[in-house]
């Protein structure tokens, strides 16, 4: 990344308007090793900050950017088992009789016949994007050469992300459309010993080539990642707060309104992707399958839907079919529900019992 392009992206996000509605990261000083540091984040916020891509590396170096001494803070990353995920944080359920040795950073390519094979990361491929539509993905085999982690973020820029495969019929599709390579090309499977200190999904890495030693993660002023042991003691701690609520019981959407009412700040409003995107991830932190209420509300008298506090639903949407459903006769409150791997707006009997997502301030 040339140094104009970071320039412009710093000032895209500045330090007082870096954050989304839904999350922001805060920095705390003092002088913590790694565990006083989980501790403080949990107690003060939500925990050390997941980073889920480039934006956040760049948030959180804003923090960082006009510290004079010692400007390096823990963040979330730490190693822990090997475990395989795809790049949006899909949960990986087919596999493709496919194995990977725990030995070392591995990813997946997809070969002409279909075939998963694992290559080092740093080898450079074709590889190939999808682009989330209404529906269902449609996918882009680019064909340049990068290495994973470079596809990764070229994906994310352009389309939405490295692909992920949930089934046979996806891996069909994704080996027709990459017939065009004649090398195996990337898809979006990651193995590694990386895990987040609060169970987010994220797949981002910016680990600078002086990797260091130790289990644990910190960032320098420059936004690269070093490995640090967990009983140094740095002065910066890099947090988030998340500004939704998941309930532990399940209730009738009216129950949901008003314990939301009564304990936070309302039924979570999706008002941007932006705002979808926070909450899926949330959602795939906590291993939510089930649907979950949010502010979602048909007006019975005219039809069209609302938001619990009375503002109409804006002209950004995530409708299962892509548009409002019709008026029915029951069915007048909205959830987000699992469908196809993706969280969906649909519309379900108001009485129905499930998981709430309400409004954290």
């Amino acid at each position: 990344m040339t140094s104009l392009h970071v320039l412009l992206l710093l000032c895209a996000f500045p330090l007082s308007n870096a954050e989304g509605r839904l999350r922001e990261f805060k920095l705390i000083n003092g002088e913590f090793t790694r565990d006083l540091a989980v501790n403080e984040c949990r107690t003060s916020y939500t925990d050390l900050a997941t980073v889920y891509d480039q934006q956040d590396n760049i948030k959180l170096r804003t923090l960082l950017i006009n510290v004079k001494t010692n400007p390096i803070g823990w963040i979330g990353a730490k190693t822990g088992s090997c475990s395989k995920k795809w790049s949006n944080g899909d949960e990986v359920t087919y596999k493709n009789d496919f194995n990977m040795e725990c030995e070392e950073t591995l990813c997946a390519a997809m070969k002409s016949d279909g075939i998963w094979e694992s290559l080092k990361c740093t080898e450079t491929r074709h590889f190939m994007c999808y682009k989330q539509d209404v529906g269902q993905a449609s996918y882009v085999l680019i064909p340049e050469n990068k290495t994973w982690f470079e596809a990764q973020l070229y994906c994310r820029e352009n389309h939405t992300d490295l692909v992920s495969i949930s089934n046979e019929e996806e891996n069909q599709q994704v080996q027709n459309e990459g017939k065009e390579s004649i090398t195996p090309f990337w898809i979006g499977l990651l193995q590694d010993r990386v895990e987040w200190s609060d169970g987010g999904q994220s797949t981002y890495r910016h680990y600078t080539e002086r990797l260091g030693e130790g289990d644990y993660t910190s960032m320098l002023q420059d936004g690269s990642w070093k490995r640090s042991k967990d009983d140094i003691n740095l002065q910066r701690i890099l947090c988030y707060k998340s500004f939704i609520h998941v309930s532990l019981g399940k209730m009738s959407w009216e129950e949901a309104l008003d314990y939301c009412n009564r304990n936070f700040f309302g039924l979570l409003r999706i008002e941007s992707e932006d705002d979808q995107i926070e909450t899926e991830r949330e959602l795939k932190r906590q291993n939510i399958l089930e649907p979950v209420w949010v502010g979602l509300r048909q007006s019975r008298t005219f039809g069209s839907w609302i938001w619990s506090n009375g503002l109409s639903v804006g002209n950004w949407t995530n409708w299962i079919e892509g548009s409002p459903p019709e008026h029915q006769v029951c069915r007048h409150c909205g959830a987000l529900e699992k469908v196809k791997g993706q969280y969906k707006w649909c519309d379900k009997d108001c009485r129905s019992e499930f998981r709430v997502l309400c409004e954290v301030k």
